[in-house]
């Protein structure tokens, strides 16, 4: 049976990153935000790997319009991919994360796959999170009020992480987690580290990322696309610098049982 590592937590937390460094495992194929594959738009879009949804040896079957995706669950589009990857790959790579309506995912994708999956926690600093956030909203224009933005993505952040984190007291053995902080300034420590952990039988290389065809993200962030030399892999910390305090203060409040876990509590105020 294939691997399903699914990765947990909240958005702009660096899953995108995390799955891009996975591929150095030529055995393992990244399938990106699969839950958003059933959208009704999802066979227009095109791969990570360049080709459009029909034509991508992962995605092709998406296109067939007698199988509605929009009505299939993610757990059985989850096990679908995995029938169409067996044959390339051992292990597939699931970034939905857990925020709000996936929170229970790993739960039921653990129970139909047992000993066959891996949750993948990565958290980052809900200060970083949210300041990434009041960035994009300024960048693409949306009308909003920073305040209920940041109270909305605390809250948020707080739920898919605890959702982790109930899974990892739960299933000890299937879960492992990381910090993105951790990651961007040491990318290949961490992955060595963390492939141990989760596919010990896997070999793991940066170099060999982007050798092999074990990329095909339908919906990820606009990194999906990229190509990542290891010395562009920095740490985004801009919010310590130009984060209002008021909102960095809010933030604080709202998460400081989990920022405390993660040892957030003393970063840069």
């Amino acid at each position: 049976m294939v691997k399903l590592v699914y990765i947990g937590g909240y958005g702009h937390s660096g899953s995108t990153l995390l799955e891009y460094l996975m591929t150095g495992c030529p055995d393992l194929v990244g399938c990106g935000e699969v839950v958003n594959a059933r959208r009704g738009e999802a066979s227009a879009r095109t791969c990570s790997c360049g080709q459009p949804t029909a034509q991508c040896p992962v995605w092709r079957f998406i296109s067939d319009p007698a199988l509605e995706m929009t009505h299939w669950s993610h757990g059985a589009l989850d096990m679908r991919l995995l029938d169409q990857v067996a044959a390339n790959y051992a292990a597939m790579v699931d970034s939905t994360k857990t925020a709000w309506r996936a929170a229970a995912a790993p739960f039921a994708l653990r129970h139909k796959l047992s000993q066959d999956f891996r949750l993948v926690h990565i958290v980052r600093d809900p200060r970083a999170v949210c300041w990434s956030l009041l960035k994009r909203a300024r960048r693409v224009g949306a009308q909003s009020n920073d305040i209920p933005l940041s109270i909305k993505t605390t809250l948020g952040w707080c739920y898919a992480n605890s959702a982790c984190e109930l899974f990892g007291r739960i299933y000890p053995d299937n879960y492992a987690r990381i910090r993105y902080e951790d990651l961007a300034t040491d990318p290949c420590a961490v992955m060595i580290s963390l492939m141990r952990t989760v596919l010990p039988w896997a070999q793991w290389d940066y170099n060999a990322i982007g050798s092999q065809d074990n990329r095909h993200q339908l919906y990820a962030n606009r990194m999906r696309s990229q190509e990542l030399p290891l010395e562009s892999i920095k740490l985004d910390n801009e919010w310590q610098t130009e984060m209002p305090r008021k909102l960095r203060r809010l933030v604080e409040l709202l998460s400081w049982p989990l920022c405390a876990r993660y040892g957030y509590l003393q970063s840069q105020r």
